[in-house]
């Protein structure tokens, strides 16, 4: 009896060392993923605060869609319009402005 439940304590131990291992393999890469992620991310907005607002939106916005027309939409609907894109195209709050005031620049 106290072999049996020695083996089982024995074998409890060893899958908890294996899923130990497991997790450390599968969440060590992504942490170290994400740190680089971060650190890809704060070089891009750097070098895209030196970036018009063309720019970005060549880069940005002209993969999905055309050009239009400046005058079709008033300032605060272009505001709203590119606030909404700003999650869905993963760019900053200045690069959001920048392309903002870009297409605003073209309505008046």
């Amino acid at each position: 009896m106290i072999a049996k439940m020695n083996r089982r304590h024995f074998a409890a131990l060893v899958l908890l060392i294996f899923a130990g291992a497991g997790w450390s393999a599968f969440a060590g890469p992504k942490a170290s993923r994400e740190t680089a992620a971060d650190s890809s991310t704060a070089v891009t907005s750097d070098s895209s605060l030196q970036l018009s607002g063309q720019e970005l939106w060549s880069m940005n916005c002209q993969r999905c869609h055309n050009m239009r027309s400046p005058e079709m939409y008033s300032d605060a609907q272009w505001d709203v319009i590119v606030h909404h894109m700003r999650v869905r195209a993963n760019i900053t709050g200045a690069e959001q402005r920048a392309i903002a005031d870009f297409l605003k620049s073209g309505s008046h």
